[in-house]
């Protein structure tokens, strides 16, 4: 992956283009970012990114479009200190996992007989970041038990009501999402969260905002899972997706995730034990295999529903 020059337009947002190895199922990873994205803070088309960020107590956005004409990735930032843009773009790097060589970890994937199929059918599957790890650990243990876009809801109502106000050129970029200092004194009652995910969410907060938990690719996702999992309510599912998202790890795995173990087998619900120690053999991109195994049973399911759909129109007709 290479970055071409960056320069700096008359209206004082920056554009910079980045090159990306191929494959890379870009599509299915933006759509994977739009089923989970923030209300007000984050905008996912079908060829583009675009969020309100903080760094350093000052505010700004970017827009990433991907092209389907060539390997580039068009960025435009707008942050008022210039210094912070290679930062701003390490950070874009890391949501799109643009570092990562597709091509050797499906070639190492498909020797597993379970996931050959799925690299065959969505070469250059990586795994997606976030900008920043608190907010990925909030949408975490807010999608406990729950739909995707159930979480999705929690968390944009989380940013309406205790976010920052945001303006922005993009007029669907409206707020900061909160930082752990605000949520640790936050009053979320009435915002259909349940109490038990409150006191979770604001344990995070605590240790965050107190500069105990780092959140980021600088800690060992052991010892990360072994921390955050003394929070009482997190447990080592949230604990390993946090890590898969915000830690970098690309063996990072979790094992108990319902989808995961009925993804495996067709028709079979593995337990976690079994699914762990089937997984030791996609080591050391366990990530990536995790990310397989859920567009795959997605899959399953979209064409489940195409059938009823389609049975349904007959009966109609009938």
């Amino acid at each position: 992956m290479t970055r071409k020059s960056i320069k700096q337009r008359d209206d004082d947002t920056v554009r910079t283009v980045l090159t990306y190895k191929p494959p890379f199922d870009w599509k299915s990873h933006l759509a994977f970012l739009h089923y989970r994205s923030i209300q007000g803070v984050e905008i996912v088309t079908g060829n583009s990114y675009a969020r309100s960020i903080s760094l350093d107590g000052m505010d700004g956005d970017f827009l990433v479009e991907f092209s389907e004409d060539n390997y580039n990735i068009e960025i435009l930032i707008n942050f008022p200190d210039s210094t912070q843009l290679y930062r701003i773009i390490d950070r874009i790097k890391s949501i799109f996992d643009l570092s990562a060589d597709s091509k050797e970890i499906d070639n190492f994937l498909a020797k597993d007989e379970v996931l050959k199929p799925m690299v065959k059918k969505f070469p250059g599957s990586r795994v997606p970041g976030c900008w920043d790890g608190f907010e990925v650990a909030v949408r975490a243990v807010l999608g406990q038990q729950v739909t995707v876009k159930a979480a999705s809801t929690l968390v944009s109502r989380i940013a309406e009501h205790h976010g920052r106000q945001y303006v922005s050129t993009m007029d669907e970029l409206i707020y900061i999402f909160p930082d752990a200092g605000k949520i640790q004194k936050a009053k979320m009652d009435g915002l259909g969260i349940v109490t038990q995910r409150i006191a979770a969410i604001q344990g995070i907060a605590d240790q965050v905002a107190k500069g105990a938990m780092i959140i980021n690719s600088t800690v060992d996702t052991r010892e990360f899972v072994e921390q955050i999992c003394e929070i009482k309510g997190i447990g080592e599912w949230t604990a390993y997706y946090i890590a898969m998202r915000s830690l970098n790890d690309p063996n990072a795995f979790p094992y108990s995730d319902l989808i995961l173990r009925r993804a495996v087998n067709a028709g079979e619900e593995l337990t976690a034990k079994r699914l762990l120690k089937h997984s030791e053999v996609w080591q050391p991109w366990r990530a990536y295999s995790a990310i397989l195994l859920w567009k795959h049973y997605g899959a399953i399911l979209n064409q489940k529903a195409k059938k009823i759909t389609r049975k349904r129109k007959n009966i109609e007709v009938i």
